[in-house]
């Protein structure tokens, strides 16, 4: 193995710009020659640099000591890290200027044996010079930059740098090319479903009915009871893994409000009722339902639920507007107002898990641009906690968890022991009103709670993937510390793994003109 050291040219201007040459020898010449080992070009010296000087020589170096010393020929004028020198013994990393404006370049000398690839810091710094003294402007010198680094990082570094450059740069183009697929698939079915979100309280779909029987709970306990079962044995197994799940959902449900509603139509002109001509039968287009504005017949009476939560200490409530406004999503309600009718609440009451009696609600005020409303009830919710509105957005991966009372009275009936609910039928029927009662007497009025995963959050909603469905519209989307993120507001029928909720922001705009008036 030689003891020699190794140098090393590097050119930072001139028409090699960017190049590493490796030279050999105890003695070298820097000039214009064809054979000088550091050569450099006549047409980029200063005018003038050249004359004079014995075949192009401008400078020689030697080896003396284990490194080089610089001595420059007569009439030649070099310049070593930005002073004019005769003589100088040089170290690594030198930068030599041959004539004051001329080439440039930069000396490196390497242990006797050792790979003369670069380090990183060499590499930056080479390619900053380069730029700096190759470029005439601030736009050329930052291209030159921006060209030269890369280059020089696959090409002068070290094999075992370049893998882990190549393995980090693998990573990165991995990752964001995972994340811009998985959202725009997001994005692709959330368009997709767009025109379908506006109206998700289909009213003859989600309408409850009036009367239940014997034969109606069997029914809907059979339909339910697989789905129910599945949902609570998932509740049952998140409220053992994590206590702040269990005190999140304990503390909460007691704020979560089952609605039931009623409403009707009176022609618009004359003030009278849309009567039933005959028996009524579920929903307003069952086939030979006859309607009338004469006679004696009930009233239609269109029946629906769904949810809220206590939003301040005085008792407001938050839900969706849809439930508060239920006929202005239903394509069957929206043509009979077309026919000169008028939709108008015949009923709006709500119950609290442990609070028997029920309490009368009214629409105070709507968003114009979001599902949420503000309801007002005739209850002193005491002890009864408010859910907070959490000011902050949830971000995607947040695990959130919601309350609310999804498929309505059928999933309350699910859930009662079969005896009381038998019990509470007997032989004949309960009216809609009457069910919901005995289910409070019984204390069978709670939330159910699902959770799921944040995927996508923007100013107008956040997407998780909580089971929900019709009748949990209205309901809480709370964050692991027990704060408001969104308002439930729907499902997508069609992607099961996604559902929506209204920014908590949507609905601190609500209540900010009652903050005001206090």
């Amino acid at each position: 193995m030689s003891d020699r050291p190794t140098p090393v040219i590097v050119y930072l201007s001139g028409h090699l710009r960017g190049k590493t040459h490796r030279l050999r020898g105890d003695r070298l010449r820097i000039g214009t020659a064809p054979d000088d080992e550091i050569r450099v070009a006549e047409h980029e010296l200063p005018p003038g640099a050249a004359q004079g000087l014995a075949a192009g020589l401008l400078a020689t170096l030697e080896l003396r000591d284990g490194t080089y010393e610089m001595i420059s020929a007569r009439g030649s004028e070099i310049w070593v890290n930005g002073e004019p020198v005769e003589r100088r013994m040089l170290a690594s990393g030198d930068v030599l200027e041959i004539g004051e404006g001329g080439p440039v370049l930069r000396f490196r000398l390497y242990k006797p044996g050792s790979a003369t690839y670069k380090s990183m810091t060499e590499v930056f710094s080479d390619c900053r010079d380069c730029a700096r003294h190759g470029g005439k402007s601030r736009l050329e010198r930052a291209g030159i930059l921006l060209a030269g680094t890369p280059m020089e990082l696959i090409t002068q570094t070290a094999p075992s740098v370049r893998l882990s450059l190549l393995v980090v740069l693998a990573l990165f183009i991995g990752t964001a090319g995972t994340l811009w697929i998985r959202n725009a698939r997001i994005e692709k079915r959330l368009a997709e479903e767009a025109a379908r979100v506006e109206g998700l309280a289909d009213l003859l779909e989600s309408a409850e009915g009036n009367s239940f029987s014997v034969d109606d709970y069997t029914t809907a306990r059979q339909r339910l009871d697989r789905q129910i079962s599945d949902t609570l044995a998932r509740v049952q197994a998140l409220e053992a893994r994590s206590e702040s799940r269990k005190r999140v959902i304990s503390s909460a449900a007691r704020s979560v409000v089952f609605l039931q509603g009623s409403y009707g139509f009176v022609h618009t002109e004359s003030g009278q009722p849309l009567r039933f001509a005959s028996a009524p039968l579920r929903g307003l287009g069952g086939g030979s339902v006859q309607v009338t504005l004469e006679g004696d017949g009930p009233p239609v009476e269109v029946f629906y639920t769904g949810t809220g939560f206590v939003a301040t200490e005085d008792g407001l409530l938050l839900t969706n507007r849809h439930v508060s406004l239920p006929w202005e999503s239903d394509p069957t309600a929206q043509e009979v107002m077309q026919q000169g009718f008028t939709p108008v609440m015949q009923r709006f009451i709500g119950y609290l898990p442990g609070v028997e009696e029920p309490f009368d609600v009214e629409l105070i005020r709507s968003s114009d641009t979001a599902d949420v409303a503000l309801l007002k009830c005739d209850l002193q919710t005491g002890q009864v906690p408010r859910l907070g509105l959490y000011d902050r957005a949830p971000s995607p991966g947040d695990e959130v968890i919601v309350l609310g009372y999804p498929t309505g009275m059928q999933a309350l009936l699910a859930r009662a022991e079969t005896d009381y609910v038998e019990e509470l039928l007997g032989d004949g029927s309960l009216d809609f009103w009457e069910l919901a009662r005995g289910l409070s007497a019984g204390g069978y009025i709670a939330p159910l709670a699902t959770v799921g995963i944040v995927g996508q959050v923007t100013s107008g909603a956040v997407v998780y993937d909580a089971e929900t469905t019709h009748g949990g519209s209205g309901g809480p989307v709370l964050n692991l510390d027990g704060g408001v993120v969104a308002v439930n507001a729907a499902i997508v029928p069609q992607f099961g793994g996604s559902n929506l909720g209204v920014p908590a922001a949507e609905a601190m705009r609500l209540l900010e003109p009652v903050a005001s008036q206090e």
